[in-house]
């Protein structure tokens, strides 16, 4: 539908470093199921054009033009879009960025905030479609004055956030001690590789060194997440890029992935997207699958519908 064609990512990108805030925004045309979730990070997502089907934790929303959902931290999301030319605007920021409010150690989440028909023209909506417009705008500029202009929208995006939206502190994915950031890190990465076998608790603790109790306890401090949970999450990510990107059956996809059968791999499915996998692979329209998985079919800001988008959402 649009001639954007496939591009390498085209990000903008700031950190200030002093006030513990990183932005990156970017304009992308909506394409595969690419479920994933960021660690650290917050996503706001604007649907700038099309309709977009979102999936946030066990939540999905059917979102249409200038929509808005903001996504916590490590939580697993994904999407699919409608029609072919569906566009959202996406910003990342930091979790460090609520740091200087917080008390030590804990984290804030946002309650509730995604848009409708009923209220995506509401005051609050408004102001962040605009904030966040002008921290693209301004990004794309790139020049020192605009740099300022950008930090001051940022502080007001998240003002917005922290004022106008319910919020709830969040004692798990803690602050932890170098040591145990390189236990995790060796953790993780030994379940990347291993996920299909048969893992246990039991299994981890003695490959660390540690008891059960303390490595399920270390899982929830740092990650906010049970340690099976995300091992089921981590298989359900792998054998969804399969079922995107190959025309494998179901079944080896998985068995290859860690289910035990078909059955517990549509059950897992369905619990965390509210469709199985076969009426997914139906709906799927091939000409929006990347041919490498995790692309981004970005969008530069100056492309006129982008622009158009942002000096729309200016205009509060």
């Amino acid at each position: 539908m649009f001639g954007f064609g496939r591009k390498k990512m085209t990000k903008y990108q700031m950190t200030w470093s002093e006030d513990n805030i990183k932005v990156e925004c970017y304009a992308h045309q909506v394409t595969n199921f690419r479920y994933h979730w960021h660690q650290d990070d917050f996503e706001l997502n604007i649907l700038l054009h099309g309709k977009q089907h979102f999936f946030q934790g066990t939540d999905v929303y059917d979102l249409e033009e200038n929509d808005v959902v903001l996504i916590n931290p490590n939580v697993g999301h994904a999407s699919y879009c409608d029609p072919e030319g569906t566009i959202a605007l996406i910003l990342h920021f930091s979790s460090d960025s609520l740091k200087k409010i917080m008390k030590n150690g804990q984290k804030l989440r946002f309650l509730n905030c995604h848009s409708d028909q009923e209220n995506r023209n509401d005051l609050s909506y408004k102001r962040i479609r605009m904030y966040t417009a002008q921290i693209q705008y301004y990004l794309y500029r790139g020049d020192p004055f605009s740099m300022y202009a950008a930090k001051a929208s940022m502080e007001m995006l998240m003002a917005t956030l922290c004022t106008m939206f319910d919020t709830r502190e969040d004692r798990s994915g803690q602050e932890v001690d170098e040591e145990t950031q390189e236990i995790m890190k060796t953790v993780i990465r030994y379940l990347d590789v291993h996920y299909p076998e048969k893992i246990t608790l039991e299994e981890i603790a003695g490959m660390t060194g540690y008891n059960r109790t303390y490595i399920s306890t270390l899982f929830h401090q740092t990650l906010g997440i049970r340690f099976y949970d995300y091992l089921m999450r981590l298989r359900l990510q792998k054998a969804i890029k399969e079922l995107v990107t190959t025309d494998k059956p179901l079944t080896e996809i998985a068995l290859y992935n860690g289910f035990s059968d078909l059955k517990s791999f549509n059950t897992r499915f369905r619990e965390m997207l509210k469709i199985l996998p076969s009426e997914y692979r139906m709906k799927m329209d091939q000409s929006l699958v990347s041919p490498e998985y995790y692309d981004i079919l970005s969008i530069p800001a100056s492309e006129p519908l982008i622009m158009g988008k942002l000096e729309e959402y200016m205009k509060i």
